[in-house]
């Protein structure tokens, strides 16, 4: 195969702490997320307090060759690679092995694949699907991650999800504003509508565990606020074609919050893990991280134990978080969250009085390492040794982070690879 080079650039989502506010000047809100985007502005904050309107109830390239994978489990010992999407918009994969930097691969073309939003590592650790607007309308590649592949256009659609077998995609397809559910194998790419709504939205699909259905969560736009605020319902959705969807047993129905484009199972697939947030103003967009059984049920809501003191939505003080990743063993996530106080007749509104940070926060309450500074893109390595973050040193503000790699253990910076964002590790 021949390798290309691509330009990818980079989404950046306008997630801020809140600004001070001009008497008589209404501000620009501090989220902006599209439809095709991978929402990860998020807070954290108790299930009660979250949703303050409405609370929960209970109710074209030719593709090219490409290399092919048997569905097994990468080795523990085998190489570490970090995908990520540095600042001219390419996206790279490096060799961080025992975390140190080795070579690193440009697989992107200008023109053709750029312009990247968001990317996944297949299961089986060899391919990267991700999704490319070099040419407007998003376009599905993926390429073998681990060796020299040129990127294989699966055709229209946005954020790309792997079945745990490594052979197919699920993605969001359709033309605007009818919307739907598609998926396709990767070798030979077929894509078939899953879903046949009419002036529909969704968020990001996820295979269950044993990879006979996605879990999907969608809307109609009649139901969409102009700042995404809507209500959702999470489903199962069946892979024959037939449309048929049904609501997750032990699930319950979201109203007031916007779609979530961040379901993940944990590791053993016995737990659901995503986000949601709402926008409740110009300074604020308050939000949770929710972890549920595989089924919907026992949902709960995972909170950093050391920035909820600061978190009271009476006093208007919200946190808003950005990005979060399961940790290998599955009984807890890596979270970012900042604490902003947004009450205009505070001495400083719109300044963090707590955090940013990104801390390790079990699903027992507990909270283990906390790393300072404003993080988006988390991910942690299948051993669970280290933790990979696009770095911001002044927010959002800042618009070149540097994609860098931390302990999990003891916080420290381990290896910096230059600007960038959203980066994955291997799994």
């Amino acid at each position: 195969m021949i390798r290309k080079t691509l330009v990818i650039c980079i989404l950046v989502l306008t997630v801020t702490a809140c600004v001070p506010l001009t008497p008589g000047v209404e501000a620009t809100p501090t989220q902006d997320i599209s439809d095709i985007a991978t929402q990860t502005a998020t807070a954290i904050t108790t299930a009660t307090a979250f949703i303050p309107t409405a609370t929960i109830t209970t109710e074209t390239l030719t593709a090219p060759e490409t290399a092919t994978s048997t569905a097994t489990q990468p080795d523990q010992g085998a190489a570490q690679f970090l995908a990520y999407i540095n600042n001219e918009g390419q996206l790279l994969v490096t060799n961080v092995t025992n975390g140190v930097q080795g070579g690193t691969t440009q697989y992107t073309m200008a023109g053709e694949s750029d312009q990247v939003m968001d990317l996944a590592w297949s299961p089986s650790g060899e391919f990267v699907a991700f999704t490319s607007v070099a040419r407007i309308d998003p376009h599905i590649f993926y390429i073998y991650a681990v060796g020299a592949s040129t990127p294989a256009d699966l055709g229209p659609g946005s954020a790309p999800a792997w079945s745990p077998d490594s052979q197919s995609i699920a993605y969001i397809g359709g033309t605007f504003p009818d919307e739907n559910i598609f998926i396709t194998t990767v070798e030979n790419p077929s894509p078939r509508q899953l879903t046949f709504e009419s002036n529909y939205t969704w968020g990001r699909p996820v295979f269950t565990p044993d990879g006979g259905f996605l879990v999907v969560a969608g809307t109609d736009r009649n139901n969409l606020g102009n700042s995404g605020n809507t209500k959702f319902t999470l489903e199962t959705l069946a892979l024959d074609g037939s449309g048929t969807r049904t609501s997750l047993p032990g699930t319950q129905p979201f109203d007031g919050v916007r779609l979530p484009y961040d379901m993940h199972f944990s590791p053993d697939g016995t737990k659901l893990a995503f986000s949601t947030s709402y926008h409740l103003s110009a300074c604020a967009a308050p939000g949770a991280y929710y972890v549920s059984n595989a089924d919907g049920s026992n949902l709960q809501t995972v909170v950093s134990p050391s920035l909820k003191p600061s978190i009271d939505p009476t006093q208007e003080h919200y946190q808003v978080g950005l990005s979060y990743t399961w940790i290998p063993a599955g009984d807890g996530i890596v979270a970012l969250g900042n604490v902003v106080d947004c009450n205009l007749n505070s001495a400083n509104p719109g300044a963090p009085i707590a955090g940013p940070q990104m801390s390790i926060v079990g699903l027992d309450g507990s909270e283990r390492t906390i790393v300072p500074g404003f993080f988006y893109g988390l991910s942690m390595d299948r051993t669970g040794t280290e933790i990979a973050a696009a770095h911001h040193q002044d927010g959002f503000q800042d618009p070149n982070p540097v994609v860098e790699i931390y302990s999990a253990q003891t916080g420290q910076l381990l290896l910096s690879l230059g600007t960038g964002s959203n980066p994955q590790f291997q799994p």
